[in-house]
């Protein structure tokens, strides 16, 4: 059996060396490419707490010039997986809301009086999902939202996935955002494969992730909106 891994590197080798790991293919094919693009200097003035949505942000805040300076919070980070490229990145005090961007701005209420009343300093993506810094006005915490990276898309399917697309061989094809969802039917479209959208089977990690697909096929949904439960999902089903 067969699977298209869409996500960005280099989680999409690891996601496929998991499946191999298995006894099945895995095809990587990233619908999003990493580009770092951070601020030359953070304003930190009043930030007693940082939150952070994903590792890559962590990436580029530990390459900053004011690394330092940012190991000195404490930092929440929306699950485990985050928490720990922030342990490997050198901060101390971390906190693991272990799911989405709602649980992480839950958290942050809930420890907010500990670590502090100052800003929240969000170093983000350039496009992405969730509002924190809405819901955290809702509870009176500033949030200071600061874009650190962009991820372009996709220009055209690597390798031999055309081909394969194009034959039918994968038995499923795996979806971990919105953004990567709608970059593969846009490349879809424009290699002309609209024909074979609807018999391609899709497994997404999250109810959000599937709906650019949803209207063409039927999507199947994670249980929890996290790789394990993703790859059960799909797997599960061989």
């Amino acid at each position: 059996m067969r699977f298209l891994v869409t996500r960005p590197q280099p989680e999409c080798s690891r996601t496929a060396d998991r499946i191999r790991a298995k006894g099945y293919d895995a095809d990587e094919a990233p619908m999003l490419v990493f580009c770092p693009k951070p601020p030359e200097k953070f304003d930190l003035s009043n930030v007693s707490a940082l939150a952070v949505t994903s590792r890559r942000a962590i990436d580029v805040i530990a390459d900053h010039a004011q690394a330092e300076d940012f190991r000195q919070f404490p930092v929440f980070t929306v699950g485990d997986t985050t928490a720990a490229a922030s342990k490997s990145a050198g901060f101390g005090t971390i906190f693991s809301a272990g799911g989405d961007v709602a649980s992480l701005a839950k958290l942050i209420v809930s420890k907010h009086m500990q670590i502090g009343t100052g800003t929240v300093l969000y170093p983000a993506a350039q496009d992405r999902s969730g509002d924190l810094e809405e819901v955290l006005a809702q509870a009176n915490i500033e949030c200071r939202t600061v874009p650190v990276y962009k991820m372009n898309e996709a220009v055209d399917f690597p390798g031999r996935v055309e081909e394969r697309l194009r034959a039918g061989s994968y038995d499923g094809v795996l979806i971990y955002s919105k953004r990567t969802a709608a970059t593969l039917m846009h490349l879809l479209g424009q290699r002309g494969l609209d024909h074979i959208i609807s018999n391609l089977r899709i497994y997404a990690i999250s109810q959000q992730a599937a709906e650019p697909l949803s209207d063409y096929m039927k999507v199947e949904v994670a249980e929890d909106p996290c790789e394990n439960a993703l790859l059960e999902l799909a797997l599960g089903e061989c």
